[in-house]
Order: C-alpha cells, then structure tokens, then sequence
C-alpha cells in the first residue's frame, strides 16, 4: 500500500475523532458520566462551553454548564456548589427545579451532604413550595445522618430539612 495514501487516510481520519461540535461534545460528556468517568466527562463539558463560548441562549450552553457541574460533583464538589449558586444567580430564568434536583442528588449520591445542602437552599429560595425539592432535602437529611455526617445534617436540619418523611 501507497504511504502517502496511508497518511492521506490518517489525516482525514483524525479530525472525525476530535469533534468541536458543542453537541457532540456535550453527548461525550453525558455518555462518559453515564460510565462513571467523571474526568473525561468534565473535559467534554468544558470543551463545549469552550466553543460555545458566551452564547448563553443556545440551549447546548445550559446543558453543557449542567452537566460540568454533575461532573464535578464526583471530582470537586466545594467547585460543583460554586459554579451551581453562580449559575443561579447569573442566570435565575434559566435554573429549573430539575437542575437543583440533579446537582442536589448527585452531591448526595457523593457523600456531599453539605454541599448538597447548599444547592437546596438556593432551590428553596427560588422554588418554594416545591414538594421535589422537600422530599430530596429531607432524604438527603436522613442519609447525612446515617453516615455519621453531622455537619451535613446539622446544614440540611437549618433549611427545614428533617429527614422525615
């Protein structure tokens, strides 16, 4: 076989693995999640967001911010909090109560509970009467208590959470 046609083949087959497209990337993000490669899954979000850069109405932005968030509640959770009560203060219209549900829990899943607490109370602020929110808030109580994680339960018992049912 040619070399030149072998580098020829190569070439064209590198860009096919390096996509800049925000939404493939964010779909990279959100399969690796999915395998538990917490890393690679921040790196895909943070590539996204990278090529989306400023544009915060292109629906791929909020999924890409979301989903680096997730990320890091497995590799950084004090920076997934962060990020989490920035987005909401710069962008309250586009927070839902999925968003706090999903950033909450997965802190949980990750032992965070004071991290988690501090997501639940901006989602109690903006979403009050959720009863999603309270069930989370008061399971995520329980669980911190379970765990030995007083400083968990004693942020999540400040916020009306009880860990009952």
């Amino acid at each position: 076989m040619n070399v030149r046609l072998i580098l020829v083949l190569a070439l064209a087959f590198v860009p096919a693995c390096s996509s800049s497209d925000p939404r493939v990337l964010t779909d990279e993000g959100a399969k690796a999640w999915g395998s538990g490669k917490w890393e690679e899954s921040a790196k895909s979000y943070e590539k996204a967001l990278a090529e989306l850069g400023s544009d915060t109405t292109n629906p791929e932005w909020k999924r890409a911010k979301i989903g680096l968030m997730q990320a890091h509640t497995r590799t950084d959770a004090a920076k997934a909090r962060t990020e989490f009560v920035e987005f909401a203060k710069a962008h309250p219209t586009q927070l839902s109560e999925e968003n706090v549900n999903t950033i909450a829990s997965r802190l949980g899943d990750a032992g965070k509970f004071e991290d988690a607490g501090a997501v639940l109370k901006v989602g109690k602020e903006m979403f009050p009467n959720s009863q999603v929110l309270a069930g989370l808030g008061n399971e995520l109580s329980r669980r911190a208590k379970e765990s030995g994680d007083s400083g968990g339960a004693s942020v999540l018992d400040g916020l009306g959470y009880t860990g009952g049912k």
